[in-house]
């Protein structure tokens, strides 16, 4: 809807009234001239003044006959309103004398209007002529009036205003004549509201209607003093306009008052032609044409003289209109193609849209924009309605653009077949069928980015307003161009990064996830830790939702669940009963994975006919997705690992299957070695444990109990303790560590067991047996090594004991009332220096009370910085003291464990000899 009063001054967008309101308004000005009073003339104005003004309500009073009142003779609104507000009346003393929009500054006769149409807005305009006077009141539930509307009510007011002047008398209510004739308000009315295309029509119009002329012609005058038609009023489409148009020269070409001249020949049968200039200096000229003896008098002529003022400014409004409508559509399709490049921020989306905006607005079917392309020449990224080599035509006219024809915004070409600077060009013009050409380059300082074309139909040149506009575009265009070139090259600069973080990411998980199971070995040395480990970071590595590690038995008859992780823990249970059974290792798919070491998928037909599989298969046809893959070395599959989705929408893919490949193969040699340490740590424990007692001695009144726990590492440790009973009763025990671990140490651990056995009955004294084993012992061992030792002799019918000690941790005597001493006896350590003496230390061993012997691997069991101890061993003891011997050096050792983390670094052996109660 075109709109008048759009930009303020200050250039700034406003909200103004409707071309379609304000024409409303002057119709009804014009019908005025009709009316056979003010009163019924007024009536016609209410109801476009409340649409003018965006009133919800609209009111006009009128001072009555005795002039003692305002009474309401128009209500623009709801029927029922205008029923309750006949009877309205406002005393003339209080109607303001400048327009009020405060509702309660307002006279009582209008609040109560107000009340009664439910408003809570007022604007109120005071109308005062020649002595009458009259009111426009508009009402609304809420919102005060605006500016544009208080200028629009205004504008109402002056019209209220014309029609009473317009009346002669007191506005009464009584027939009069106009005493202004309906002529000069209906120019008046012109010049305020007509503002579009049709100005020149509806001039002609008013004025032979009003002037009772046979027809009405409106002139524009060139700007080489020919005239051109404007618009017409009751003229035959067939009509001859030369002597019509020659008699309008003339007339405009003699200065002097308006006249109506006789003549024959004019269109219409009419016989006289009355011209009035419109404008000083005039832009055109109001022809009427009358029937013979019908032409205007004096007084009318004066009359038409005046109008011709008035609708001169109609004119040139309506040029305004014109201009400013083009300007608008120019600026709209600027907006388009910002706003389109703004949101999409796609050289695609851009070019297509300004190509389709060009084509509309300059009613042409061939547009096309071009880009340069690496090599320098142009390729065409949006076109519409083009075939054929047009490109080859679009380098020619840039090159035209930029040579001869530069500081030209727009180059024309009226023929591109035969112009002669398009030469190199014409056959590819003809080829594509293009003749006219209007071409403008994209420019972004002073860069050449491309060039945007348009070919219409014939040889038309473009207008000033098409050049304007294609310039103007051009450059928004560029800048649009360059701009979303920028974000597409950021935007896949960005992908590409992206993809590389994820690359990176990718590669980080597996390394994390290889770092997690290798750590896991070196910690626990673990082959069960090593796969568990390896089944809890799949599941966060892969997003998957568990996994399960089968190996093959030792004869290889079935493949064994090892390690299961389910990232929910309540469904662990659940998830177990179903995955957690052998597999027999015939099964086709389990030989052709350790055949082939390639991953497969595992369907619901697949599972339905393995017995050990069966419970998985129901939930494969709900959805679930499982995928098993080899844990391989090159040579040789370990293990199968298995991943499966629970979620429906969510299956496991190819990436995550080809990225669980990838970290089984990295964990393969963690779990390889895991499994070998494990062997190897197997075969050393047979070994120290054959060199350990095969039972325990059985003395009379004495109880035995001893524990040996390796350590978590695989070679051989040095602990040994041995037993004997001497020839007078008495119980022999001996507990040594070895330096060293491996075949050394078992062979260090093998002499002392020999010493024990082929000395402790010639030398059964304590510190005597000790310097013997010392001198053997320096003889047998190797440079740089040693063995500590204690050993003690118990009579258990007697309770006395003996103890010393080659550099051993003292054994610990424990009464029954929880006292535990310390038997400490000095002495070097076996196999430093020939010649030694022993200290020997004797205590009695109550009934009831124990001997606790042990190496130093319980003392030092280690957390983070922190060793186990002597008094937390002592602790241990006093809390446990009524425990069987078994079933005490069971709990020293379990202590020592748990204190250690679950791991112990060192072997640890303990030797508990209780005497009986």
């Amino acid at each position: 809807m075109t709109t008048v009063a759009e930009l303020d001054p200050a250039g700034r967008r406003r909200r103004g009234a409707s071309a379609e309101a304000l024409a409303a308004l002057a119709r009804a000005v014009r019908l005025a001239a009709d009316c056979a009073d003010a009163r019924e003339a007024l009536r016609g104005l209410a109801e476009p003044a409340r649409i003018l003004t965006g009133a919800e309500a609209a009111l006009i009073r009128l001072l009555g006959p005795a002039g003692h009142s305002l009474e309401v003779v128009a209500v623009a609104g709801p029927r029922p309103l205008a029923a309750e507000l006949e009877g309205s009346q406002l005393a003339p003393d209080e109607l303001p004398q400048e327009p009020l929009t405060e509702l309660d500054r307002a006279p009582d006769a209008v609040r109560r209007a107000a009340a009664r149409a439910g408003a809570g807005a007022l604007l109120l305009v005071p109308v005062r002529v020649d002595g009458t006077a009259a009111s426009l009141e508009l009402l609304r539930a809420e919102g005060a009036f605006t500016r544009d509307e208080r200028l629009a009510a205004e504008l109402a007011a002056a019209e209220i205003a014309l029609v009473l002047r317009a009346f002669e008398g007191d506005g009464n209510g009584d027939e009069t004549a106009l005493a202004r004739p309906a002529l000069e308000l209906a120019g008046e009315a012109l010049a305020a509201a007509l503002d579009d295309e049709t100005a020149a029509r509806e001039i002609a119009r008013v004025a032979a209607g009003v002037a009772g002329a046979a027809v009405g012609i409106v002139w524009e005058l060139e700007a080489d003093g020919s005239l051109t038609l404007g618009g017409s009023h009751g003229l035959d489409p067939d009509a001859d306009l030369g002597p019509a148009q020659r008699l309008a020269e003339r007339t405009l070409a003699e200065p002097g008052p308006v006249r109506s001249i006789p003549a024959d020949q004019l269109p219409g049968g009419c016989g006289a032609s009355t011209t009035v200039p419109l404008g000083r200096p005039p832009t055109g000229a109001l022809q009427l044409l009358h029937p013979p003896g019908e032409a205007p008098g004096p007084e009318q002529l004066t009359r038409l003289a005046t109008f011709g003022v008035r609708a001169a400014h109609a004119l040139r409004a309506s040029v305004r209109a014109r201009v400013l409508a083009l300007e608008l559509e120019r600026t709209r399709a600027l907006v388009a193609v910002i706003g389109q490049a703004t949101a999409e921020l796609s050289v695609s989306h851009t070019l297509q849209t300004a190509v389709d905006r060009v084509a509309d607005l300059l009613a042409v079917d061939r547009v096309a924009v071009y880009l340069r392309s690496g090599d320098g020449g142009l390729q065409p990224e949006a076109e519409r309605g083009l075939a054929g080599p047009h490109a080859r035509l679009a380098e020619r006219l840039l090159d035209l653009a930029l040579g001869p024809a530069r500081g030209r915004a727009v180059v024309e070409v009226a023929d591109a077949t035969q112009d002669p600077r398009m030469r190199e060009a014409g056959a590819a013009a003809r080829a594509a069928r293009l003749g006219a050409v209007i071409a403008v380059p994209l420019l972004v300082r002073d860069e050449v980015i491309g060039l945007l074309a348009v070919y219409p139909e014939g040889r038309r040149s473009a207008s000033e307003h098409e050049t304007a506009l294609l310039a103007a575009l051009a450059g928004q265009l560029a800048v649009a161009v360059q701009n979303a070139q920028l974000h597409e090259q950021a935007t896949r600069l960005g992908e590409e990064r992206e993809a590389a973080l994820d690359a990176e990411r990718s590669s980080a998980r597996r390394l994390r996830a290889l770092y997690e199971v290798s750590r896991s070995f070196a910690q626990s040395l673990s082959l069960d830790e090593t796969l568990k480990a390896l089944a809890r970071t799949a599941v966060d590595v892969l997003d998957v939702d568990a996994t399960l590690i089968r190996m093959p038995d030792e004869r290889r008859d079935q493949l064994v669940p090892h390690a299961l992780h389910v990232r929910d823990p309540q469904l662990e249970q659940a998830v177990g009963a179903i995955l957690r059974r052998p597999q027999p290792f015939g099964d086709h798919a389990v030989q052709r994975l350790f055949r082939s070491a390639r991953p497969y998928r595992l369907t619901a037909a697949d599972a339905a006919v393995s017995a050990s599989l069966q419970a998985l298969a129901p939930f494969l046809e709900k959805g679930w997705t499982v995928a098993v893959v080899p844990v391989a070395l090159p040579g040789e599959v370990l293990a199968s690992l298995t991943i499966l989705s629970f979620r429906p929408g969510d299956p496991i893919g190819d990436e995550t299957v080809e990225a669980a490949v990838a970290i089984s193969a990295q964990a393969a040699l963690a779990i390889d070695n895991a499994r070998l340490y494990q062997q190897q740590k197997e075969f050393a424990d047979t070994m120290q444990r054959s060199l350990l007692p095969r039972s325990r001695p059985s003395v009379r009144g004495l109880e035995v109990g001893e524990v040996y726990e390796s350590a978590s590492r695989v070679d051989v440790g040095g602990d040994v303790y041995d037993f004997l009973t001497l020839d007078d009763g008495r119980l022999a025990v001996v507990l040594g560590d070895v330096t060293g671990h491996g075949v050394e140490a078992t062979a260090d651990m093998a002499m002392a067991k020999f010493v024990f056995r082929s000395l402790a009955r010639e030398h059964p004294e304590p510190a005597d047996f000790l310097a013997s084993a010392n001198d053997v012992v320096c003889g047998e061992i190797a440079p740089g090594k040693f063995i500590t030792m204690s050993y003690v002799v118990v009579d258990g019918a007697r309770g006395g004991l003996a103890c010393a000690s080659a550099g051993h941790p003292a054994p610990r005597l424990l009464l029954p009332d929880g006292t535990v001493d310390g038997l400490d006896a000095r002495g070097l350590v076996l196999g430093i220096d020939t010649g030694q003496t022993y200290e020997e230390v004797r205590a009695e061993l109550p009934p009831g009370s124990a001997l606790v012997l042990y190496t130093d691997g319980v003392v030092e069991a280690r957390q983070s910085h922190e060793l186990y101890g002597v008094e937390r061993l002592d602790a241990l003891l006093a809390a446990r003291r009524d425990l069987p011997a078994r079933a005490l050096a069971h709990a020293v050792t379990e202590d020592a464990r748990r204190f250690a983390g679950g791991e112990l670094s060192d072997d640890l052996a303990v030797v508990v000899i209780r005497r009986a109660a």
